[in-house]
């Protein structure tokens, strides 16, 4: 049989290999990256070991409820973190920047992305976070997670835009597989892709911040234990 474009898990990449300052790199097999998985997906050949261990999803509550997480196994457990409430999923993005909506995550969720943040650093790995579109929510996570690692950020902003090259799969995707969403998501938020101006407006935020991004996501309630486990288990 053969396995057309809309049974592969669109925009699944390893975020191992980067550079994270100092001679080190991202280690390989740790986080990955990903649209919405759904039933049926065939294997992955985009990574080394699947399924991931671990899965944060970062969708809303309402999202999150329409059926059971298609990787959730005796072999895989499932966060859910919200980053966005279902009213602000639902709400009409025309007109609303990106980097508008990057920021509100910022200042409404960041206790959340600290949750991320230990998820990440404590279960078993593989750790895969995905949202709906693997772009926007699961955009600024990732760039969290490899900014507390010392990934450039323009290394983070280049696998941020790597997205636009999955864009036709992902939207195609959430048309068959979350039809419930079809009415509301994709907005035109996900028509735009990846705009790089966003991602770069969170990464100036946290550069920004007194004492950066490990300080930043400690007055959101990490713990300097956590960053620093983090930063041993994804960086070599």
């Amino acid at each position: 049989m053969t396995v057309t474009e809309i049974d592969v898990l669109p925009n699944l990449r390893d975020l191992g290999g980067l550079p994270a300052g100092d001679g080190r790199r991202t280690r390989e097999g740790v986080l990955y990256r990903s649209a919405l998985p759904a039933p049926g997906d065939a294997r992955p050949t985009t990574v080394a070991h699947w399924p991931a261990r671990t899965v944060v999803d970062l969708r809303s509550p309402r999202e999150f409820a329409t059926r059971a997480h298609p990787l959730q196994s005796d072999g895989t457990a499932v966060h859910q973190i919200s980053l966005l409430t279902d009213t602000e999923v639902t709400a009409p993005s025309q007109g609303t920047r990106l980097t508008d909506i990057y920021r509100r995550i910022l200042a409404n969720a960041g206790e959340k992305l600290a949750d991320v943040l230990q998820v990440a650093a404590t279960a078993p790995g593989p750790v895969l976070l995905h949202c709906a579109a693997g772009k926007d929510r699961t955009g600024v996570a990732v760039a969290l997670l490899l900014r507390i690692a010392g990934v450039d950020p323009g290394d983070i902003v280049a696998d941020y835009v790597s997205t636009n090259e999955q864009m036709p799969a992902v939207l195609a995707r959430i048309t068959r597989f979350a039809p419930e969403l079809g009415m509301t998501h994709p907005h035109d938020r996900d028509l735009r892709g990846a705009v790089p101006e966003a991602i770069e407006g969170v990464l100036a935020l946290w550069d920004a911040h007194p004492g950066g991004v490990h300080a930043w996501v400690r007055s959101h309630g990490a713990t300097d234990e956590t960053i620093r486990r983090w930063s041993e288990r994804f960086t070599v």
